[in-house]
């Protein structure tokens, strides 16, 4: 056999593995190593022929160029920058997952949407894409909207199918919806750039998005039975400010953090990782938020709320309240003084807290003592409500980070003050605002760690690193398995074969797209993207096509995978979910018009290209190869 035979044998018999039911990692690593043995054979360089003995035969065996390979490969993946934002993204969407910031989304939305046809389709349209932008994780969305907005769709009298359809349809909008792993994973296999690839998909995301809620309002007001309108007992009568109110505190804050780690790309403040360092913090504030909230609420009690002792915290939660209220003051000023600054012109704040060193400090003590002397109530004091049962001791373990804070501070100004050289710390200056930066640092990070969720963090790191670790593994055996197929000839033999039928670049696209459509049932997209998407790269400059018009082709094209009966990943996702709820052929049925609704984006896309190029080329100029 010649070896384009054989890269064609190692092509089909990896294919055949994976239909199987062999792990996909496993087997790309397998394939790659006794492929690459076979075509890196060199007896001469491996020492083969004048190996003597046992010991030297199997060291002239190990002496095979595939295993340096395979070295170098894995380190390329570590070294990867691009690469950094997976696990940074992940572990956004799996704080917020985990936050039960979804389900109060979803149910304002909902109230929010009562008076259109299918409003509670839409609201979770509408939850999805957003929660699609945090997780960019198909499984995770599927699965969660599939426990929350499936069985309340069915109690209020939503047709079955019609219902799997939206989760399944809605759920898989996060392989095109920036920031999306798979466009992360794109950009790594076909070296290009991430930030074009987010400008890119951005109206096609947001079109689809669209589309598929203009198909479900339509659809209900043709047939109502499918979407009953909700009846008023139902979701009782809620006002107009308490609407406005739900949306601040549900729907507003998730998509600012959105749009602040997209703007922050798109805009060049910051690169990916950079921006997914943001939204991962980001996401940890939100869930520390919710959860303060769901706590003052009367929703949460956490273990350390009924072990308070007010007579020896009564201190403590005094210094708590004052030093709240003085960041509160200070973050005032820091605005009203921004915004004097931005429209009358008055000079730019100081990059420190206003006063003289120490000031944060003493206005904070000065409010503790009259707190305390007052017994908390001043009027100022009024939203701590300090009746409320986890209020005293949350601002009494902040008063303890404050002083804490205060401590290290000091530690800090007294060494580097007292050495001369100044060459203590890498900082050669002595921070004079070291006492207030120590005591707001602590007193926020301790009422932080105590509100936190530290099953749910540990949970979403365990998960990241895992997914993450899986994502990466998949590299080094692709990138192994591909580079060994190039070696062998395949990649050329493609090519040719391609070449040869003299195809016209529609027709090219729409064999690619055939081919991809075809490979999404059997496999997963990070197979597709890191194996067979560079197969057909190279032909682009061929074909005069523009590497990130393809890009979002594929991209809606692997939406179709999830979506193509009889191997539709979400569809199989949502039945393991409900499992009796629900039969196969009732999900198959609900998601074949959103099927149809992404080949027509497709379609749409071809004949009008500024779909997917106007914001790349308007951000960052016109692409030339």
């Amino acid at each position: 056999m010649t070896n384009a035979e054989v890269a064609v044998l190692q092509l089909a018999v990896f294919v055949l593995s994976i239909l199987l039911g062999f792990p996909i990692w496993i087997t790309l690593m397998a394939m790659g190593v006794f492929f690459g043995y076979y075509a890196y054979w060199d007896p001469a360089r491996m020492g083969w022929d004048k190996a003597e003995g046992f010991e030297q035969s199997l060291e002239a065996l190990l002496n095979n160029n595939v295993f340096d390979l395979m070295v170098n490969q894995t380190y390329s993946v570590m070294a990867n920058d691009v690469l950094t934002a997976v696990p940074l993204f992940l572990f956004m969407g799996y704080v917020v997952e985990r936050a039960n910031i979804v389900d109060r989304l979803f149910v304002t939305l909902q109230i929010a949407a009562k008076r259109l046809p299918a409003s509670m389709a839409v609201a979770a349209l509408a939850t999805c894409a957003l929660f699609a932008t945090a997780t960019g994780i198909i499984g995770a969305v599927v699965t969660l909207m599939g426990m929350l907005a499936f069985p309340a769709m069915l109690k209020a009298r939503y047709d079955t199918s019609f219902s799997a359809g939206v989760i399944c349809a809605g759920g898989c909008l996060g392989i095109l919806i920036p920031p999306s792993i798979m466009l992360i994973v794109y950009a790594a296999a076909a070296s290009v750039s991430v930030v074009r690839l987010y400008a890119g998909a951005i109206i096609p995301g947001f079109m689809l998005a669209g589309l598929y809620m203009a198909y479900v309002i339509s659809r209900a007001m043709i047939n109502p039975s499918l979407a009953p309108k909700p009846r008023e007992e139902d979701i009782g009568h809620i006002g107009f400010a308490e609407i406005c109110w739900r949306m601040l505190t549900s729907f507003f804050p998730l998509a600012f953090l959105i749009l602040s780690v997209l703007g922050a790309i798109l805009f060049g403040l910051a690169t990916p990782s950079e921006a997914a360092s943001m939204g991962a913090m980001g996401g940890i504030v939100l869930a520390i938020s919710y959860r303060i909230g769901a706590m003052y609420n009367g929703d949460l009690t956490p273990p350390w709320m009924g072990t308070r002792d007010e007579n020896a915290n009564e201190w403590l939660f005094a210094l708590g309240s004052g030093g709240v209220l003085a960041l509160i003051l200070f973050v005032a000023y820091f605005i009203l003084h921004g915004i004097a600054t931005s429209f009358f012109g008055i000079p730019a704040p100081a990059p420190h807290l206003p006063g003289a060193p120490g000031v944060g400090v003493a206005l904070s003590v000065v409010l503790a003592v009259a707190i305390r002397l007052t017994n908390g109530n001043l009027p100022i004091l009024g939203f701590l409500v300090p009746s409320r049962p986890f209020i005293r001791p949350l601002l009494a373990f902040g008063g303890r980070g404050a002083l804490i804070g205060l401590f290290f501070g000091a530690v800090y100004t007294v060494i580097v003050a007292s050495d001369p050289e100044q060459d203590f710390f890498i900082f050669h200056e002595l921070n004079p605002w070291a006492f207030d930066d120590g005591f707001f640092i602590g007193l926020i990070g301790w009422m932080a760690w105590k509100a936190v969720d530290k099953d749910g963090l540990q949970q979403s790191v365990y998960l990241s690193v895992r997914t993450s670790a899986m994502v990466c593994w998949l590299f080094v055996g692709s990138w192994t398995f591909a580079s060994v197929f190039s070696y062998l000839g395949g990649h050329e033999i493609i090519e040719h074969f391609v070449l040869s039928f003299n195809l016209e670049p529609w027709q090219f696209l729409v064999l690619v797209q055939v081919i991809i459509f075809l490979l999404g049932w059997p496999l997963e997209w990070s197979e597709i993207l890191i194996i067979f998407v560079p197969i057909f790269l190279p032909m682009l400059n061929t074909f005069d096509i523009n590497p990130y018009f393809f890009a979002m082709l594929v991209a809606l094209n692997l939406q179709t995978s999830f979506l193509t009966p009889p191997m539709a990943m979400s569809a199989y996702y949502l039945k393991g979910v409900l499992g009796k709820a629900i039969e196969l052929m009732q999900i198959f049925k609900g998601i074949m018009p959103y099927l149809a609704i992404v080949i027509t984006i497709m379609v749409l896309m071809y004949q009008f290209p500024g779909i997917a190029l106007y914001l790349p080329d308007y951000f960052f100029g016109k692409y030339v190869p």
